[in-house]
């Protein structure tokens, strides 16, 4: 090879000789001989690196296509007529330009813009055509080839079918939809305790991801023969409004038959599904259904149908996803039952509440009828003198001018103590009268003025001296007047039943220290409780009374009512020197 590049020299320096004469000295000889050697090693470098681009150009996996400036196909490499289906490059040529690879008008024009005003375009995602008129999703890399003028040429456009990569990425996308609804219904579920609620968010989001058009959900009645149609969307009247579509007995067509084995069935194509019903099915355009069992505590509770009005073919994940739903939709069911169960109950127990303070309060009128009945007894005794008498003047016609300011005396005493006999029995009729809770704003002075003018007389026979002692210009309390007039009664009671051999009673009212609340405090002189007893007086049936002389439910009374205020209530007692009880409400 150096000899024949010795020989190509010596040629190239006879024809500089023959050209220039006598000129040449060995110094344009020394020239000659780098010169050549410089455009030896260039075409040497040009043809590795044209080996170099041919074997990537061949060998790579991603389509490569030169064009002229026309967009006529100058080159394609083997990766370029196998993704566009093509026998052979000859083949792919034929094409007028590339242009025609491009399936869709918009995208090619949008290519062209783009390499028109920036020489290039990256990874741009257009739809292109194969031989046989398919079509794949495509990632298109492309640029402007230029020459040593900056005239453009050409381009060079490197396709890659990314078809698989994008149906991967959708699998994910429609997973991740999956199972956002899942959890959207998961959260619901969790969240709400109405039934209604949870279904129809339910059926909102299937509608939302899947391919179903309308869902039905039925759950078995009390009985478990019949499945009632609970909740549905996207059907028309007409068709829910037929007997054996808002009813449906167990074992009937392939909805009662799904409750039945448990089992969840498809029907691809409901013509051919033998269900009995299928003429309804097709005049409501329905062709394709799935009915998954819905569970709870492993037992069947009912069925959900979710129905196409085109063919489809329910793959796994599909299944799986409704089967998912259905499961969060049995919790759904179970949570509202025991909901349900849970408000009975409650409703029940405050009931059975209303009845024990309707009890306690029969008791305390009980107590009260003794000493009212006194109380009254002796202004009615002064009347019933007094109209003897008058009587009696009558009858003797004693009628005289003389007369006249005894009488009217007469009178005036007589009308003082029918009306407090009328306001004795008022205040006990009130006080006895079955009602609603009403809440409202009361001054807490007038609810115990009304209380102790019930038991005042009962004080006054027990030797007890009653002490008031209460802060002016209290603010109002937020209560119901006559549960909080049974407290007081209950107390002030108590106290004067603590104290049988007389005693003093002192009630305050003030601001507490939290000035939230209004301090209410009874304090007596009684014989005290026990610490032991202390620990319990509060709790339903206990009592230290003697047998038959109470059932241990008036403290505990006191405490709900109390409680069912936002109020507190508290005790302090020494054995032996008596008991202080503190209740606290609060100010409106």
């Amino acid at each position: 090879m150096n000899h024949e590049h010795e020989s190509q020299k010596d040629r190239l320096y006879q024809a500089l000789v023959h050209s220039v004469g006598d000129y040449v000295d060995s110094s344009i000889r020394h020239q000659t001989d780098n010169l050549y050697d410089a455009v030896i090693n260039r075409l040497e470098g040009l043809q590795k690196s044209e080996e170099k681009y041919r074997t990537i150009f061949e060998r790579s996996r991603d389509a490569i296509l030169l064009t002229d400036i026309e967009g006529r196909l100058i080159d394609i490499n083997r990766a370029a007529i196998k993704i566009f289906g093509y026998e052979s490059k000859k083949e792919i040529q034929s094409l007028e330009t590339a242009t025609e690879l491009f399936n869709n008008p918009t995208e090619l024009k949008t290519f062209q813009d783009v390499l028109a005003q920036k020489g290039s375009i990256l990874e741009f995602e257009p739809c292109l055509k194969r031989k046989d008129g398919s079509v794949f999703d495509a990632s298109v890399t492309s640029s402007v080839i230029t020459d040593v003028t900056g005239r453009s040429t050409g381009l060079v456009v490197m396709v890659r079918d990314i078809t698989s990569r994008n149906q991967a990425q959708k699998k994910i996308e429609k997973r991740n939809a999956r199972l956002a609804t899942l959890n959207a219904i998961a959260t619901t579920v969790n969240s709400s305790l109405e039934l209604n609620e949870v279904l129809e968010i339910t059926i909102d989001k299937i509608l939302e991801i899947l391919e179903s058009d309308n869902i039905r959900i039925y759950l078995l009645d009390e009985k478990r023969k019949n499945l009632i149609l609970t909740a549905w969307k996207g059907l028309s009247q007409d068709f829910i409004d037929k007997p054996y579509m808002k009813t449906r007995q167990v074992g009937d067509g392939l909805l009662g038959q799904t409750i039945l084995s448990g089992e969840t069935r498809v029907a691809d194509n409901i013509s051919r599904s033998g269900d009995p019903y299928v003429e309804d099915f097709n005049k409501e355009g329905l062709k394709s259904t799935i009915y998954i069992p819905l569970v709870s505590n492993e037992e069947q509770i009912g069925v959900m149908c979710a129905s196409s009005r085109t063919r489809l073919k329910f793959s796994k994940g599909y299944v799986d996803l409704l089967t998912a739903i259905g499961n969060q939709i049995g919790m759904a069911v179970e949570k509202a039952n025991l909901y349900e169960d849970v408000k009975s109950a409650y409703i029940e127990l405050m009931a059975a509440k209303e009845q024990i303070i309707r009890t306690e309060k029969l008791a305390s009128l009980g107590k009260l009828a003794a000493t009212i009945a006194h109380e009254i007894n002796n202004p009615l005794a002064a009347v019933l003198t007094y109209i003897r008498l008058m009587m009696k003047l009558v009858n003797q016609n004693h009628f005289g001018q003389e007369r006249i300011k005894d009488i009217s005396r007469y009178l005036h005493t007589m009308d003082r103590e029918t009306s407090r006999c009328g306001e004795i029995v008022k205040n006990l009729l009130d006080f006895s009268r079955q009602s609603k809770i009403s809440i409202g704003l009361h001054p807490i002075d007038e609810i115990l003025e009304r209380s102790l003018a019930l038991l005042n007389h009962d004080l006054e026979i027990n030797g007890i001296h009653l002490i008031k002692e209460l802060a002016p210009d209290l603010p109002m309390v937020r209560c119901d007047f006559k549960q909080i007039q049974q407290v007081f009664l209950n107390l002030i009671s108590n106290a004067s039943e603590a104290m049988t051999k007389g005693g003093s009673l002192t009630i305050q009212t003030r601001i507490a220290q939290d000035k939230n609340f209004v301090e209410i405090v009874f304090k007596d002189t009684g014989y005290g409780i026990s610490k032991k007893d202390l620990e319990n007086i509060f709790e339903p049936f206990f009592t230290t009374k003697e047998e038959g002389q109470g059932v241990g439910l008036g403290l505990s009374v006191v405490y709900g009512i109390i409680t069912q205020h936002n109020g507190l209530i508290q005790v302090e007692s020494t054995p032996g020197a008596g008991s202080s009880f503190y209740v606290y409400l609060p100010v409106a």
